[in-house]
């Protein structure tokens, strides 16, 4: 307490209707002045020398829009902690190929400049989650990223938390409505982004079609999965998804039940 005492002159608290992430941190956002913004979710922890090292890096490269760095997840008392690494990504460029392939950004590691946020816009206040991914993605769309390939957060995994409590189908509708954002304000895409854009968005709306197909929704289901298709037209599963869809429902919890076997 003492600590923050002597910080209370340049801190304000902000209190709001519930209304998400996304709206929570904007107004945060709004409020604030600085020329560098970093986030801070409940119970998770910054490392010492964390904001130091990032803002150093945003201040010597104007080209960076945002700096992140590894970080570890921690775990309950009957889980192992894991170190979050992502040696295969690039330190430091054009780096949307490989984060729209796997998101390899976690939200209390960020650093992002404050007029890259005027640039390209805040979050998407409408999605209820993945509303991170897609602000990463936007900004990896128009401006270079630098990975700290160091731990410098801490992130703690809670059993009430909103990725955890979000029901599955509308997590994975907003995950679609995630890249399609991307897709539709997203303009100046090179041809290999725009490949890879498009790749995981085949792969995001075949889970999606796979859900509505394990819930009995074959109608729905048909729709995302022939959407899957057209988008790559190499994805097989959704094919073979989309033809299990016009069996009979015996048939096919008959078939979901053989693989679940022949997996164990």
């Amino acid at each position: 307490m003492q600590v923050l005492e002597t910080y209370a002159p340049r801190c304000i608290s902000i209190s709001q209707a519930r209304a998400g992430p996304a709206a929570a941190r904007n107004r945060a956002i709004r409020q604030s002045a600085s020329p560098f913004i970093a986030f801070l979710d409940a119970d998770d922890e910054w490392l010492p020398e964390k904001l130091e090292r990032q803002i150093s890096l945003l201040r010597q490269n104007k080209s960076l829009g945002m700096v992140c760095s590894h970080c570890l997840i921690s775990a309950s008392a009957s889980e192992e902690n894991r170190h979050i690494l992502h040696n295969d990504v690039p330190r430091t460029g054009r780096l949307f190929q490989h984060l729209v392939r796997n998101c390899f950004v976690f939200t209390p590691t960020v650093v992002v400049r404050r007029r890259c946020l005027e640039e390209i816009g805040l979050f998407n206040e409408n999605l209820p989650v993945s509303e991170d991914f897609n602000l990463w993605l936007r900004i990896a769309a128009r401006w270079e990223i630098a990975v700290v390939p160091e731990v410098l957060a801490i992130v703690k995994k809670r059993s009430g938390s909103l990725s955890v409590t979000t029901p599955p189908q509308e997590r994975l509708r907003s995950g679609v409505a995630a890249l399609e954002h991307v897709a539709a304000s997203c303009s100046g895409l090179s041809p290999v982004e725009q490949h890879a854009l498009r790749l995981a968005l085949a792969e995001r709306i075949y889970f999606y079609g796979s859900y509505l197909l394990s819930t009995g929704a074959k109608m729905a289901s048909r729709k995302h999965l022939a959407s899957a298709w057209e988008l790559q037209s190499t994805h097989w599963r959704a094919l073979a998804k989309l033809a299990l869809s016009f069996f009979p429902g015996e048939i096919y919890d008959f078939l979901a039940r053989l693989k679940s076997t022949i997996r164990v």
